[in-house]
């Protein structure tokens, strides 16, 4: 029988509040039926301090830089992590993000960094490109440019400039679990829940490795990693801590395993394993080694 010490604190932050089909409420559920004390809290500027400081795990969804560097600065010394404030706010910032996966040898698109739309412009002649702000996410700042358009820049740079990797028109979206990795095949921008869900996708033990490989980069335990198809084999495009995994048979209970071994202060992944089974999933084995305005407001269960 599943239990946890008495009196444990959960705190979650969200950039968005999920949708009542989120994973999240589920996982939640398990862990008030074990008598967790559970909050959940939207993202905020103002988002006090306080919040994280009597919390035994933080999980922290698509939040703001400033909020995961508050988060470690307030949470008590021995809270657990889902994920590191530090690997949140690191691949929140894609200039960031696409530096770090560069450094590590992985595939990313060539890019350049620039401040001047014109800049953006000038690129955007000669080929066609991909232009990102540092922030956003579910498609946010992110703007299509074909050879030849103009850039319709809002706001100020830096936009990190892309090369557009021709593709079949899908993404291959990879989650991870701990060591599990599971994916879906999704257009891109999705619009229905259909979409959002995609087509199963059985990854390959490179794109297996690619995206464990990403996490090994930030230091990322649940967290997704959106590659294309390109001519030399993935491609990695983003990388996003925490994110809906939609379309992931059995996610609410891979993820509650997987917080729940934080809980317990180690990384076993046992039940994670067997849920994996059970989901008709294969375990993987070892790999080869290879982050609008926001108005604070404690959230209600849907």
């Amino acid at each position: 029988m599943t239990t946890i010490r008495t009196g444990v604190r959960i705190v979650l932050v969200h950039g968005k509040k999920p949708t009542r089909h989120s994973i999240v409420w589920k996982v939640l559920a398990e862990f008030r039926a074990l008598g967790a004390h559970i909050e959940t809290w939207q993202d905020a500027p103002d988002l006090p301090g306080a919040v994280f400081a009597r919390a035994d795990l933080v999980i922290l969804r698509s939040v703001h830089p400033d909020t995961a560097a508050s988060a470690r600065a307030s949470a008590p010394p021995g809270a657990v992590w889902c994920n590191a404030p530090a690997a949140t706010a690191t691949v929140a910032d894609r200039v960031e993000t696409w530096r770090r996966l560069a450094a590590a040898g992985l595939p990313v698109p060539p890019a350049r960094i620039v401040d001047d739309p014109r800049a953006v412009a000038g690129i955007a002649a000669g080929r066609p490109v991909v232009v990102k702000t540092p922030l956003g996410s579910r498609g946010e700042g992110v703007t299509l440019l074909d050879q030849g358009d103009a850039f319709p820049a809002g706001g100020r740079g830096p936009w990190l400039v892309q090369d557009r990797i021709p593709g079949d028109g899908w993404d291959r979206k990879l989650f991870v679990v701990g060591p599990h990795v599971h994916g879906t095949l999704r257009r891109w921008p999705a619009r229905s829940l259909a979409e959002k869900l995609g087509r199963p996708l059985r990854p390959d033990a490179a794109m297996a490795d690619l995206a464990l490989g990403a996490g090994r980069v930030f230091g990322l335990c649940a967290y997704g990693v959106d590659m294309i198809g390109g001519t030399d084999g993935p491609v990695i495009v983003d990388v996003n801590a925490f994110p809906g995994f939609k379309g992931v048979p059995g996610a609410a209970g891979l993820v509650f395993d997987h917080l729940l071994g934080h809980l317990e202060g180690g990384h076993s992944h046992a039940r994670s394993d067997r849920r994996f089974r059970e989901a008709g999933l294969r375990v993987p084995g070892p790999l080869v080694p290879g982050g609008g305005a926001r108005d604070p407001a404690r959230l209600p269960d849907p």
